[in-house]
């Protein structure tokens, strides 16, 4: 009789595994079978290429190792949406200079890292969003006062990074500003707060982030230049993956994610959200 009852439980049991699996596989959004996401969800994860170095987007927590920020939560909702879980996410780390050649090789699924949209890069890329507006800005150090505004920057030295639009943009408004560009945050920050550089110009977001990293020695001058809309990187031939990852933005906002997202990661320091209009 406890033969009977164990084969009894032992059949129970393979039942309900086999129809929990089946719900599950049922309950998933099913793709074209040559989709990105479909191949994104037969492969059980997301790989996603982010900065993992800018505070209140895309870094990693020195003491747990999670990735952290506004950029961070975006990718894990997309990796839920796609895998069931947000912790399906391979990270692959990023800089100005490797995005686009990450994306164009297919080492990464997209990229999700501060990128401004310009006409420039969609000849060889494709942009979903924009999920972030930013604006060009400048950092300087806290004592100096004589920066309030992007013309003041001629004759200064100053810091951009390669790879990035800032040089171009900055140009036309500060001509004789000596332009130094490193392949790193951290070495325009040094730089500027040893007094080699008189301001270090990037995206005002992400300049908030740096100056939170040692408070009361940098500041934000509080005069962007330029408007950036950041978007998320894929092939550009892949239409179908790029318009999949608008409806998601899409969603995310009118369902009020995206800005719940926005006041955990972005609020407190730098205010009250511009939502931005997704492309279709």
């Amino acid at each position: 009789m406890r033969s009977n009852r164990i084969v009894s439980f032992g059949v129970s049991l393979l039942a309900s595994c086999i129809f929990a699996s089946f719900a599950s596989a049922s309950t998933a959004e099913q793709f074209p079978a040559d989709s990105t996401m479909a191949k994104i969800q037969q492969r059980g994860k997301l790989v996603v290429g982010s900065s993992l170095n800018t505070l209140m987007f895309s870094s990693r927590n020195p003491m747990t190792g999670d990735v952290e920020g506004f950029e961070a939560d975006l990718a894990r909702m997309l990796a839920k949406k796609l895998t069931g879980s947000e912790d399906n996410i391979e990270w692959v780390s990023t800089t100005p200079e490797n995005r686009i050649p990450l994306v164009e090789n297919k080492r990464v699924d997209m990229v999700i890292a501060t990128m401004t949209v310009t006409d420039e890069r969609k000849k060889v890329i494709g942009f979903a969003g924009p999920y972030y507006l930013a604006g060009q800005d400048s950092l300087v150090r806290a004592d100096d006062q004589s920066i309030k505004k992007t013309a003041d920057l001629d004759g200064k030295t100053v810091c951009v990074l390669s790879g990035t639009t800032v040089e171009r943009n900055l140009k036309p408004l500060a001509p004789t500003a000596k332009i130094v560009t490193f392949s790193d945050a951290s070495a325009c920050v040094e730089g500027l707060i040893d007094k080699r550089f008189d301001a270090y110009v990037d995206d005002g977001a992400t300049l908030v982030g740096e100056s939170m990293r040692q408070p009361g020695k940098m500041r934000v001058v509080g005069a962007p230049f330029t408007e950036e809309p950041y978007g998320i990187a894929v092939i550009k031939e892949d239409t179908t993956w790029r318009d999949w990852l608008n409806s998601q933005l899409s969603a995310s906002i009118a369902n009020g994610q995206w800005k719940e997202m926005y006041g955990k990661d972005l609020e407190e320091g730098l205010g009250a959200p511009q939502v931005p209009v997704i492309e279709q």
